[in-house]
């Protein structure tokens, strides 16, 4: 049932949809800079990822380390990645990560340095998640250790006290799963993808509107099997600088990853997820 993985690829496109107020408050406030600066590009069909450009994206990996099993999260923080509740049996992040066939990832754009993977001390699961349903599709990974931030490791940026702008429509979309001619990437994968409005999914998959999700996808563009788990974007003014803010979480749709699908809508669980990740801080 779960296709969560890029099919085609596009670039994100920046966006300037209002500033957030400096009052708005930041989960983490090193998140959502790239060492690359952020530019207004669009490109048309399947797109390698540029390899500074997502720094927070996260690769759940098995133990048997074989590659057939993926999904993706997004680090929130230096001790937490946030991902989907159907993806929380990994035992093993990975951070760094862009090429999963080279121990050494450089590309024109740079280099960057070689992959580690720590170990998941605890996953909680929302407590309403429903497996069959796949309503309330999110969770959190506990990192047995406290990741160090740097240009290749870096949060995502959640909102906490202020809901992020319903109004934002395009958003980027980044994991390694399956494409039109792999059953999964090798080199991250981002696409761009459209706001749809909720009725459209909610009549296709005959599930609830409940404002627990976001509907979005592309003529040319899905999620696919393997991006499960992975962060649903967009670029936004906050004071005077240019940040990557997560809106969802890629939770599920069609088996052939050719329809708009459903993301958990990320800002509708902000309290559990300052609830939890403060009583580690």
């Amino acid at each position: 049932m779960l296709r969560l993985n890029k099919k085609k690829k596009l670039g994100s496109v920046l966006l300037f949809l209002g500033s957030y107020e400096i009052s708005a408050e930041l989960l983490d406030h090193n998140c959502g800079l790239t060492r690359n600066p952020l530019r207004n590009k669009r490109m048309k069909g399947g797109k390698n990822a540029d390899i500074l450009s997502n720094p927070w994206m996260v690769l759940l990996v098995d133990n048997s380390n074989s590659g057939d099993s993926i999904a993706g999260g997004s680090l929130i923080n230096s001790g937490f990645v946030l991902t989907a509740g159907h993806t929380a049996s990994f035992k093993k992040v990975r951070l760094g990560e862009y090429d999963r066939e080279s121990s050494s990832d450089c590309t024109p754009s740079g280099c960057i340095p070689s992959t580690f993977d720590i170990d998941i001390a605890e996953s909680i699961i929302y407590p309403a998640f429903e497996s069959e349903s796949l309503q309330n599709d999110i969770a959190l990974l506990r990192l047995a250790k406290k990741v160090t931030f740097s240009d290749y490791i870096r949060p995502i940026c959640l909102l906490v006290n202020e809901r992020l702008r319903e109004t934002t429509s395009s958003f980027a979309v980044t994991g390694w799963g399956r494409t039109n001619d792999f059953p999964t990437s090798r080199i991250l994968q981002t696409a761009s993808i459209n706001r749809v409005n909720i009725t459209v999914c909610m009549e296709f998959y005959e599930s609830q509107n409940d404002g627990t999700q976001i509907c979005a996808g592309s003529v040319d563009s899905d999620t696919c099997v393997g991006d499960s788990g992975g962060p649903l974007s967009a670029k936004l003014a906050y004071g005077n600088t240019i940040r990557v803010f997560q809106f969802g979480i890629i939770s599920y749709g069609t088996f052939t990853c050719d329809a708009p699908s459903l993301y958990t809508n990320v800002s509708h669980y902000m309290e559990w997820i300052v609830n939890v990740t403060s009583r580690y801080s």
